[in-house]
């Protein structure tokens, strides 16, 4: 399991959220992919950090899948936010990467081009119905692709939830939605991971 940070960027939080995960049967690794590159501004293929980022989270894919406790298993990659936008842009093109969790990011520019969208892995996409900073019109954007192409898409909204409503140190923490991601990602990971 590959956790991957949005853009407020590195925080003790994932290293917990890792924890969690490890706590529920997962070999996790919480990365900070801007270390190398920078933040950089926007979420997007034509930020100048982007293939960077993406190099980044190919090379943590790969050093999973070299672990012992790891080596064959299917990896999945839960990806908050900016972290969601870069999951997705990677997975057509790393096929070691077998289910994603979409956290309040969705893709936008960042999709895979419509002819790759049945090499993308299985994709949960939980998103808050009031996100102002990733819209959650790019959620029902990405869903339809999905599905339209072959792709294998569930999503799950939230009715007003805000952007990172399950990141503790937001004002926009929901504390019950934020329990019901968790389940649904636990869930979610489990079947589409199951060996």
């Amino acid at each position: 399991m590959l956790l991957l940070p949005g853009s407020y960027g590195w925080r003790p939080d994932y290293a917990r959220f890792a924890r969690s995960f490890a706590d529920s049967g997962f070999v996790a690794l919480a990365i900070d992919y801007y270390a190398e590159a920078g933040r950089g501004i926007v979420p997007s293929a034509g930020n100048g950090n982007w293939s960077a980022w993406q190099t980044t989270v190919r090379n943590a894919v790969n050093y999973l899948a070299a672990m012992p406790a790891v080596a064959g298993r299917p990896i999945g990659v839960v990806g908050y936010s900016r972290g969601a936008f870069l999951a997705i842009s990677v997975a057509a093109s790393t096929p070691a990467i077998k289910a994603i969790v979409d956290l309040y990011g969705a893709g936008s520019d960042a999709d895979p081009p419509e002819e790759l969208i049945p090499q993308v892995p299985p994709i949960l996409i939980l998103h808050g119905e009031a996100d102002s900073e990733v819209p959650v019109a790019l959620a029902h954007r990405l869903y339809e692709r999905m599905r339209s192409h072959g792709g294998d898409v569930e999503m799950h909204l939230y009715p007003g939830a805000k952007h990172v409503f399950n990141a503790p140190w937001s004002s926009n923490y929901s504390e019950p939605d934020a329990a019901d991601a968790w389940r649904r990602t636990i869930a979610f990971l489990k079947h589409r991971l199951a060996p």
